[in-house]
């Protein structure tokens, strides 16, 4: 059977270093290289830990709860990357809940916290939670992070205020005047988007149309798109808040003839592998969710620890806008 002598010997370290990776504690310095160093040495020996003999000593089960808001949205596919990858880095697993099955009365906080399923929670956007899910998530000694902004407890987040400056001022580079903001709601995400958008159009000299807030997917997409046709100056382009309300927007385009890009250019807020494959292919502001990911789980492991967490907005990778098809330069006056 394989030791974690076995791994320090393999890897060249000490013991208590792998020991430090194992358990993913930070009182034992090392190199990102001196980690990658010993994970290699683990599964070239295929080393298997004795979870119960772990669980038994650190008082833990080596299991965080990852709960999202429809757990089919294909945008948090680099979110679910990057938290699996750093929890498998600590000898972890992720049971993974969706928000829409935790309503008041639902026994699924009582039945995940009480009977130590987990030592940890991340969650996604507290303002899509029933309030009293969060009150009893709050209630109990486990910890929580949020992965965007929280008031009430330890968060951290991508910029999503520069997401919606991006794609503004990029169609504003395209002389495009007559942009308006559609989809998402109320949360703290969203109205960061559409800040962003409104300071660039404020910057330009010029008026920021309403939030047309109409919510999450296609059909919020088509829904905010017909809104905006109904303004009393219609768009020559849109910033879409989620990129699959995007597909919506092509769509509800399409069934009211107007032409993407060239009667009105599309950018949508986050990306996935689908975005390239429409026609238009959509161009859309990438965002740092595999890396957003892996701070949950590193942050959620120190208070785990009974360490705080800095937390905070992820300044590096910087949202970065990537340009397809569906937005072109408008033609002069």
């Amino acid at each position: 059977m394989t030791t974690q002598r076995d791994i320090a010997r393999t890897a060249g370290v000490s013991v208590a270093v792998v020991s430090a990776v194992l358990n993913g504690t930070t009182h034992t310095r090392m190199s990102e290289a001196t980690r990658a160093r010993v994970l290699q040495a683990m599964e070239t020996l295929d080393y298997q830990p004795n979870q119960a003999a772990r669980s038994l000593r650190l008082n833990r089960t080596g299991m965080i709860a990852l709960i999202l808001h429809k757990l089919d949205n294909p945008v948090y596919a680099q979110l679910l990357r990057g938290v699996y990858a750093a929890a498998a880095e600590r000898g972890g697993t992720v049971l993974l809940g969706d928000a829409e099955t935790m309503r008041s009365g639902s026994q699924f906080v009582t039945r995940l916290l009480s009977h130590g399923t987990v030592d940890g929670i991340l969650i996604r956007d507290d303002s899509l939670f029933d309030d009293d899910v969060m009150a009893e998530l709050r209630s109990h000694p486990k910890p929580i992070l949020s992965l965007d902004y929280a008031q009430d407890h330890p968060w951290v987040g991508i910029d999503d205020r520069r997401a919606g400056e991006v794609a503004t001022r990029f169609l504003l580079n395209l002389r495009h005047r007559r942009i308006v903001f559609i989809g998402g709601a109320t949360g703290h995400a969203f109205q960061q988007r559409y800040l962003g958008y409104q300071q660039e159009m404020q910057q330009a000299g010029l008026e920021p149309a309403p939030h047309l807030a109409t919510g999450f997917g296609e059909q919020a997409g088509a829904d905010g798109l017909r809104q905006a046709l109904q303004l009393p100056a219609a768009p020559t382009a849109v910033v879409v808040n989620n990129v699959m309300s995007a597909v919506g927007v092509l769509a509800a385009a399409r069934d009211l003839g107007i032409a993407v890009p060239d009667q009105l250019s599309v950018v949508g807020i986050h990306d996935v592998g689908l975005m390239e494959h429409l026609r238009p292919a959509v161009t859309a502001v990438r965002m740092p969710l595999y890396e957003l990911g892996r701070a949950g789980v590193e942050g959620l492991y120190e208070l785990m620890a009974g360490r705080p967490c800095a937390g905070g907005i992820i300044a590096d990778p910087e949202p970065e806008l990537v340009v397809r098809d569906s937005a072109t330069a408008l033609a002069d006056a």
